[in-house]
């Protein structure tokens, strides 16, 4: 989706070493923000460790496979590390084990931590790469009762995990999480905004003011924080297709302009 990449001001063949980018929607599905990424870094063939919270493997499987990405190949060429938190935390209140996967002390997040950084490590050392860390979706961990501070910390530990010695060893960390109609869940809305301050760059997915329009999905805002492209700003609407998005200014759409 190389119109995602003009909107975001990324290169087709941009690394992302050492960025923290943080993803949210409100009000609008924004999940297509994260296939994307995972698509455009698998693509790429960056090694990618995918933490799901919220979806099932066929899920992201069948939406990449549109895309052009076969995950099941990448897990098989040892590019892609797929961490099912679904099942780990399921275990979590099921008391089950599930296959080929190591729950031991995985339910507590310092526990989680570190069996996404053992996947980490194993990306690294097959690869020679620092590795991408996608987690989807944060607020999940707030619904299963941890508290802001302890998310917090848990993203801050993923951000130092993938600081390297040097520019070309640094991974990269793109979190996802849904805030809510208008910001209203106070928690949420507080863990967004302590991920964002970590971040280098959020991108917000919000619906329209105006309400739903079947030619105009939404509105995506895009704000960048770095030394070598400075403090950035940009606000664009969008309607999601089967295989792409569009992106125009607003007020811009073939529907309004008739």
């Amino acid at each position: 989706m190389e119109d995602v990449n003009n909107v975001l001001d990324i290169a087709k063949d941009d690394n992302l070493y050492g960025e923290v980018i943080t993803l949210a929607d409100s009000t609008a599905d924004g999940t297509f923000l994260i296939h994307h990424f995972l698509s455009f870094f698998l693509g790429n063939n960056r090694p990618v460790c995918f933490v799901s919270l919220s979806q099932s493997f066929g899920h992201h499987k069948s939406v990449c496979q549109k895309l052009g990405v076969s995950l099941t190949q990448k897990i098989e060429s040892s590019h892609l590390n797929f961490f099912d938190g679904l099942k780990v935390f399921g275990n979590r209140f099921l008391d089950t084990q599930p296959e080929n996967v190591d729950i031991s002390n995985t339910t507590s997040l310092q526990g989680f931590y570190k069996a996404i950084k053992t996947n980490y490590e194993d990306l690294q050392d097959k690869n020679k790469a620092p590795p991408v860390v996608i987690v989807d979706s944060l607020n999940v961990l707030l619904n299963i009762g941890y508290q802001v501070k302890e998310i917090s910390a848990f993203v801050q530990y993923l951000c130092h995990l993938i600081s390297g010695p040097g520019c070309d060893a640094r991974g990269t960390l793109i979190t996802f999480l849904s805030i809510g109609e208008n910001g209203l869940d106070e928690e949420t809305s507080l863990l967004w905004r302590s991920v964002v301050h970590m971040s280098n760059m959020d991108v917000l997915v919000s619906g329209l003011e105006s309400g739903y329009c079947k030619d105009v999905h939404g509105k995506i805002e895009v704000k960048r924080r770095n030394l070598l492209k400075k403090n950035s700003q940009k606000t664009m609407q969008f309607k999601v297709n089967d295989k792409s998005v569009n992106f125009f200014a607003s007020g811009m759409s073939r529907a309004v302009l008739g």
